[in-house]
């Protein structure tokens, strides 16, 4: 019975990290990046970029949407509401930087 208990508690907390099941937001908008051709270094700025300036409930729907619906980013974009666009406005810079840090020739 301890074992039982012991199993179920140890799958809760995996669970409850991504361990199990589906990846997280992180990791669809990182593997969607490098589908499309980016490099590893560059994807995973971008992401960062995008955990900095947006909330939880944001990230989600552009994992949802741009990551797991395959979604184009600008007609993601182009289909938010203008008072949701500002949301979008604070990673400008960031992303500004990922590209130009962006190794040459990749």
């Amino acid at each position: 019975m301890r074992v039982l208990i012991v199993s179920a508690a140890a799958m809760a907390v995996l669970s409850g990290c991504g361990g199990l099941g589906r990846p997280s937001d992180k990791q669809v908008l990182i593997a969607t990046c490098l589908e499309q051709g980016e490099a590893e270094a560059t994807c995973n700025c971008v992401v960062g970029a995008l955990e900095k300036n947006l909330d939880p409930a944001r990230l989600k729907q552009v994992a949802q949407a741009v990551g797991r619906d395959k979604q184009d980013m600008q007609d993601y974009l182009n289909s938010l509401p203008e008072e949701d666009l500002l949301a979008f406005s604070a990673i400008t810079n960031d992303l500004e930087a990922c590209g130009e840090a962006a190794p040459k020739g990749a």
